[in-house]
């Protein structure tokens, strides 16, 4: 027979106390604040806890009853798996991660992309604020969100009422942009992760793209505004697809095979730019004489043994920032890290 024990000789916090001829409060301590409690106290304390079966206090309660969940979350546009796989994201997540380390704060990871029948639900999740992470900002679940009042920092974008941390992506893009054509391009193609959920495939780029990803947004029509600016004749293609390295050669192909005039390929990320390497180096298609190819992000030195051309910018201290504008109680701060243009062999 099962032996299922009543609610009426649960162990909690006040019973151990009683038996142990101690404060409920120090009981307490010696989880949630073991500094205050001598070393011998507090292991008495969790050794009859232990031998008892209490694994310590009811988290989910403590959060309810102090309204603190000593928790963090982090919301993202791709899938759980994509932060443990893309270094931009995995170093951004360090710096979280050991800034949340020195509060004593855990992380909560929320992606927005999802499958059928198991969305994440912020709205009740356990935290005691939200960082952004370049997210869709018209998702619902953002603007459930946003509709909190809790604390919330947004990176590569901004909202007036909110902190935030980026680089300057358009200026980025524009020296990116302003280089190639130094070096006498004039058709490009881009490769962009979405505008917008759902968006994909190619496109001619012959006016400033909108959506809700204000970062691959802000990037794109960067470059828009400086290719045209410079030479109304130059001719630029967009590819919208998802983002890895499969998807970037997938892109690199559509691109060149249908617009073979094409000389530059500008993408939004490193791991796009090393598709397309691949893809060229696969095809005979000599780097940079034929096309020359950049990337974003300083992830990747060299892809296929060719030196990557591209944008560096310090995402462990992002994450850093990020957190600790989270926990700051002073005014709205937009804090822009330095960038760096890197000129390797690609282009």
């Amino acid at each position: 027979m099962t032996n299922i024990t009543s609610s009426k000789n649960k162990i909690t916090i006040k019973s151990l106390a009683k038996v142990l001829g101690v404060s409920h409060t120090t009981v307490s301590n010696a989880w949630n604040n073991p500094e205050k409690l001598s070393r011998e106290l507090r292991e008495q304390i969790l050794n009859y806890a232990q031998k008892k079966g209490f694994q310590g206090p009811d988290k989910l309660a403590r959060a309810l009853r102090t309204g603190h969940a000593n928790a963090v979350g982090v919301i993202f546009n791709d899938a759980m798996s994509y932060v443990f796989v893309d270094t931009h994201d995995i170093n951004l997540m360090r710096g979280i991660a050991s800034a949340c380390e020195k509060e004593g704060l855990n992380l909560v990871l929320i992606p927005l992309n999802h499958q059928p029948g198991h969305a994440p639900s912020p709205v009740t999740a356990l935290v005691d604020g939200y960082i952004l992470n370049a997210t869709y900002q018209h998702d619902a679940i953002i603007q459930q969100t946003l509709a909190r009042t809790l604390p919330i920092v947004t990176l590569d974008f901004s909202l007036p009422q909110y902190s935030s941390v980026s680089i300057d992506n358009a200026r980025a893009m524009q020296d990116v942009s302003e280089y190639l054509l130094e070096k006498g391009h004039r058709n490009f193609g881009i490769i962009a992760f979405p505008s917008r959920k759902g968006a994909e495939g190619l496109q001619p780029l012959t006016a400033p793209i909108s959506g809700d990803n204000a970062v691959m947004l802000t990037r794109v029509n960067a470059c828009h505004k400086t290719l045209t600016a410079h030479d109304p004749s130059t001719q630029c293609w967009l590819y919208q697809t998802e983002h890895d390295e499969d998807h970037g050669a997938l892109a690199a192909e559509a691109l060149l095979q249908k617009y073979p005039q094409i000389t530059a390929l500008i993408c939004l990320s490193d791991r796009f730019a090393a598709g397309a390497v691949r893809y060229c180096t696969q095809n005979n298609i000599m780097i940079p004489h034929q096309v020359a190819i950049t990337g974003f992000d300083n992830t990747t030195a060299e892809s296929q043994g060719i030196g990557l051309t591209t944008i560096s910018q310090d995402a462990m201290k992002k994450g850093q920032l990020a957190l600790e504008l989270l926990l700051s109680n002073g005014p709205v701060a937009h804090v822009e890290l330095e960038h760096q243009f890197i000129i390797r062999e690609s282009a």
